[in-house]
């Protein structure tokens, strides 16, 4: 039995809120991205600690590559999320599921 078109709509907005809320995280992750990056220092900021300056660089290189990695995973499952509503709308307004007697 196919869904009703109410049942449909609720399914493919909960999928759809679901996608904003992973982009809105995205963006989040972007800036912290951009505040990770700005902690950066040179060995003339770094002064007399010249032995932390290497260390520290490194892991601002590293934790700004991963928020910026995952800034772009949280973007991939947004889109996956609002494919998926489309897809679904598709394959109903085209009988699909009706056809395959997936429903």
């Amino acid at each position: 039995m196919s869904p009703t078109p109410q049942e449909l709509s609720v399914a493919t907005d909960a999928l759809r809120t679901e996608s904003v809320t992973w982009t809105g995280q995205s963006d989040e992750m972007s800036a912290v991205k951009t505040k990770i990056e700005g902690l950066e220092f040179s060995r003339i900021e770094g002064g007399l600690f010249q032995a932390i300056v290497g260390p520290h660089t490194n892991i601002v290189q590293k934790m700004a590559g991963l928020t910026g990695q995952a800034a772009q995973r949280f973007d991939e499952v947004a889109s996956v999320l609002n494919l998926c509503a489309t897809t679904y709308e598709e394959e109903d307004r085209a009988g699909k599921h009706r056809i395959d007697n997936l429903w």
